[in-house]
């Protein structure tokens, strides 16, 4: 049998591992710790969504947490997290498809958030002020380009967003990612938290096609009193900010239905989107069907939460670690799922997406580190139990 067509656990532990020591200034030369086993500990963190403390204790024969945890202080620096972001950008971009570069690609940007429960001041945490949620205001915060192609969604570029850097900087340093892949640029789809004055501007500028959700916001005015009528329409809109600042955009205001009629579990009832238009000329039902586009990015989201491992650290730069890492780990399974799931046919080669899921994946690590350092399947009591 052919070993290339074979994907076994060893080959994704080994596969993934491969890459962080590739591109992560990553090392451990301790007698009991290694290199090895400092990425080992990390990916079953992700792969486990769990803690250095609960890896460590599940598996036997991994290093001290307390050793793996000053290993990480000592590299993993807040004055070195630049050179940690550039280093997992060249590491999500190390095996894209040549596919990407076939013809101009929709590309989406969003801001993803992990709440902090911490105590540190701002400027050492580097923890950003969000919409209060989870119990509260403070947030790490990271920035992602993500691109979906032929159903394969791969993430372009992530960014730590540090206190005070501006939203149009964020755009601008993705742009340049992704400008610099040489992926050509077809449009641009911005999540709602991009709508901003400073960003249309920016955009328009810069004369890049860009969809952005806008958020409803007022009780009688504002853009709330734009959903109105029982059908989708084309309008103008004047946006006001600080400082007397003022822009009027294009708008499609989109009248759309809940799921109900597909989930059967709510009653079925209409609602409202609306959309910023910049460079673009579409009806509101061709805004409709773009943005739904954004779905699949979405789901990719979610599936970052699944390989994302949990902290209680202060360390900014082990934080934003753990969320880039989930990050790249999904990459790396749409890779793999490509290759190894295919079915031939006519017309073209199939998916068969049930076959590696991301579950599935995870497991690979998690079982492949436990079979190398084996794992705890009993315990024994040390008195007779009264019963």
């Amino acid at each position: 049998m052919n070993d290339n067509l074979t994907l076994t656990d060893k080959k994704v532990l080994e596969d993934s591992r491969a890459l962080l020591e590739h591109h992560l200034d990553l090392h451990a030369q301790g007698y009991k710790c290694a290199t090895e086993d400092l990425l080992n500990v990390l990916l079953a963190v992700a792969a486990d969504q769990g803690t250095i403390e609960s890896v460590c204790a599940d598996l036997v024969a991994t290093p001290n947490p307390e050793t793996i945890r000053q290993y990480i202080n000592e590299q993993l620096c807040v004055e070195e997290l630049l050179q940690l972001e550039a280093a997992l950008n060249q590491a999500l971009v190390a095996k894209l498809p040549p596919r990407l570069w076939r013809r101009r690609q929709d590309v989406a940007m969003d801001f993803h958030d992990r709440p902090y429960y911490g105590k540190s001041p701002q400027e050492k945490g580097l923890w950003v002020r969000g919409q209060a949620k989870d119990g509260t205001t403070r947030f790490y915060r990271v920035a992602t380009a993500y691109i979906l192609v032929k159903n394969l969604r791969f993430t372009l570029g992530i960014r730590f967003v540090f206190p005070g850097i501006s939203k149009v900087d964020v755009v601008r340093q993705l742009l340049h990612q992704v400008q610099d892949l040489e992926i050509p640029l077809y449009r641009l789809l911005l999540d709602r938290g991009f709508a901003s004055i400073e960003v249309q501007e920016f955009l328009a500028q810069q004369k890049i096609p860009a969809l952005i959700a806008c958020p409803i916001r007022g009780k009688h005015g504002g853009t709330r009193a734009l959903c109105q009528g029982r059908r989708s329409y084309r309008t103008q809109h004047t946006f006001k900010g600080a400082n007397n600042k003022s822009r009027t955009a294009e708008l499609a205001v989109c009248r759309t239905f809940t799921s109900a009629k597909r989930t059967k579990r709510l009653k079925r009832r209409a609602t409202w989107l609306i959309f910023i238009l910049i460079h673009l000329d579409l009806s509101p039902r061709q805004v409709r069907r773009l943005y739904r586009r954004r779905f699949g990015i979405e789901t990719s989201y979610r599936c970052a939460a699944k390989v994302r491992g949990w902290t209680t650290s202060p360390n900014p730069a082990y934080r934003f670690l753990l969320m880039a890492l989930g990050v790249l780990l999904v990459n790396i399974w749409t890779l793999f799922r490509w290759a190894f799931t295919q079915r031939p046919r006519r017309g073209g080669r199939l998916l068969d997406v049930h076959k590696f899921q991301l579950d599935r994946f995870a497991k690979f690590i998690v079982r492949a580190l436990q079979q190398h350092y084996g794992y705890i399947h009993e315990i024994k009591a040390v008195v007779e139990p009264l019963l």
